[in-house]
């Protein structure tokens, strides 16, 4: 009886970022890391877990997925799909996960790519992304996963720029959308940011600050308080009509 042909396991990752940076153009505001030109993959080893093999192409690429902010004990790594490619000789099978990973210069071979038409990717590569922002999407329609994507300090207006980058904008209006936001901060899935950390906070990052040359009051910077999350959807955020 002939030997049946040993699988070829590899895995290959997605990783997304999100660019906070008002300047930055909300189409060109979610990125991915791009290793020349493909997703981070790598082959898996004889006693390695697909999950290892998957963070060490990561990291090689220099992404940091455990210093990722506002992960709340959440998996960096999310198991997307499984492709099982019968080939001639060798099965090759390819786990394909995705992760968030903080917006910072990368510091290995890999580059953040922003997500649209000028993206050029492999074939293989191509249809791994798009299967890959499928899942992101729509697991970032609750908060909880949302903010996986802008960190563990945020303000209202970085959520409003995420959604608008992840799904095209709220259904209603953006002042709407804002004021849905303070529903979410008076109900407890927001929470402001202590006022003793607030002046440092301002002091390192200047979307936190008011507006140069406007002199109008600061953004309120806001937690994610790990409660009631994922019955918050923000797909098609509302305000509550009155009574």
């Amino acid at each position: 009886m002939a030997r049946a042909a040993q699988a070829s396991l590899a895995v290959r990752v997605a990783v997304f970022s999100f660019d906070p940076d008002p300047d930055t153009p909300p189409s060109r505001a979610l990125n991915v890391l791009t290793v020349a030109g493909r997703l981070p993959a790598a082959e898996v080893g004889p006693r390695e877990r697909l999950s290892q093999a998957a963070a060490a192409a990561v990291t090689d690429a220099g992404a940091d997925l455990d210093g990722r902010r506002g992960g709340r004990g959440r998996s960096a790594l999310h198991l997307v799909d499984v492709d099982d490619e019968p080939g001639r000789g060798a099965r090759s099978v390819t786990a394909l996960y995705y992760a968030t990973a903080p917006f910072a210069e990368a510091g290995g071979r890999g580059r953040w790519s922003p997500v649209g038409r000028s993206l050029k990717l492999d074939a293989a590569g191509t249809a791994a992304l798009r299967t890959a922002l499928d899942k992101l999407r729509a697991d970032t329609k609750t908060v909880a996963s949302a903010v996986t994507l802008l960190g563990d300090v945020f303000t209202g207006d970085d959520l409003l720029r995420l959604h608008i980058a992840l799904h095209g904008g709220p259904q209603s209006s953006e002042r709407t959308f804002r004021r849905r936001v303070q529903e979410l901060r008076d109900g407890g899935v927001l929470r402001p940011v202590r006022d003793s950390e607030v002046p440092a906070l301002r002091l390192r990052v200047p979307r936190f600050r008011s507006p140069a040359g406007t002199g109008g009051r600061p953004p309120e910077l806001l937690r994610y308080s790990g409660s009631g999350g994922e019955d918050e959807q923000l797909a098609g955020l509302r305000a509550r009509r009155s009574a």
